[in-house]
């Protein structure tokens, strides 16, 4: 019969089931997205799925690793999303003055909580992409005063104010969004798990922006009750800037929660079917056994046969009844 332990883990591989959360940078624009916004670029379908990827490519393969653009940290430089790839061609999608608040607008088509984190690097050698160690020398706070955003529930549009380094200008910019996911159970480090602790699904997404002491200021912003990204954020000011994007969109029709449950009846089903044909098989398997050595069993042994016996004649002379 199977091993229990073997079973079990079959099972559990089978009931695993990643859920991917997807989505994308569209204030400013990202590489990947800017074609929706008029510009003459190549169509990235996908750019809602700029997740370093995928969850084990990243962390089983990469041990972590990503491209700075969401591109998987195994794919050949120049990768798809960096300068010098398809999506890469150093095309500037928006103009800021130096130390000025910025709108900042993600679209989440899948939100599974977590939190976004932006970036800011010079490009020095025009062509040749920036590196993640510049980009971290430069994490932008929002008007808050927190480098973190973290989405409420809902698949829309979330928008934040940050503000941008007071002693950066630059001709090109890059532009990075990271989201790290928070749907993932791992180990928190103090001895316990939960959900969100651990490596977690993550995104990245790059624009190209302009930076400089001449560049316009944005008119002032309205005051909207979508701003804040968490409910402890401060009133808005009226002296930050305006989006161009619209704040929301409606959420995507059907809870999402129904999908993930016919993933998981799905898996329940594919796991009893193959206990049945594991049963099945193992079953036939032993009545055959038993079969075959019962029939053994009963095979007739080895008797040596003994000659045939003749029939003696009668040798006397009796008389001849006539």
């Amino acid at each position: 019969m199977i091993s229990t332990h073997i079973l079990l883990a079959f099972i559990g591989s089978v009931l695993v089931v990643q859920v991917s959360s997807h989505g994308r940078l569209i204030e400013p624009p990202s590489r990947a997205s800017m074609w929706r916004y008029g510009f003459e670029t190549p169509h990235d379908y996908n750019d809602h799925e700029t997740y370093c990827g995928g969850f084990s490519r990243q962390w089983q393969r990469n041990k972590g690793k990503c491209g700075i653009c969401g591109d998987a940290w195994d794919l050949r430089a120049p990768r798809a999303h960096e300068t010098g790839g398809k999506y890469g061609n150093s095309i500037i999608v928006r103009r800021y003055k130096t130390g000025s608040i910025i709108p900042v607008h993600v679209e989440l088509t899948a939100n599974h909580h977590g939190y976004f984190e932006f970036r800011v690097c010079p490009m020095t050698v025009r062509g040749e992409e920036v590196t993640q160690e510049c980009l971290d020398k430069h994490v932008l706070r929002g008007d808050n005063g927190t480098t973190r955003y973290y989405p409420g529930p809902g698949n829309r549009i979330f928008q934040a104010y940050y503000k941008l380094p007071d002693d950066l200008t630059c001709a090109q910019c890059v532009f990075q969004w990271r989201y790290v996911a928070g749907n993932n159970w791992g180990d928190c480090g103090n001895g316990t798990g939960a959900v969100g602790c651990g490596p977690q699904e993550e995104f990245r997404a790059c624009a190209d922006v302009t930076i400089g002491d001449d560049e316009e200021t944005l008119p002032p912003r309205p005051v909207t009750p979508e701003m804040g990204p968490t409910p402890t954020r401060p009133t808005t000011k009226q002296s930050d800037i305006s989006p161009t994007e619209p704040a929301s969109v409606p959420e995507m029709s059907g809870p999402y929660w129904m999908f993930s449950l016919v993933i998981a009846g799905t898996c329940l089903l594919v796991v009893l079917a193959a206990m049945a044909l594991l049963y099945s098989y193992y079953y036939h398997a032993g009545r055959a056994k038993q079969w075959l050595i019962a029939g053994k069993s009963l095979a007739p042994a080895s008797i040596p046969i003994a000659p045939p016996r003749h029939r003696k004649h009668n040798t006397s002379s009796a008389p001849l009844q006539i």
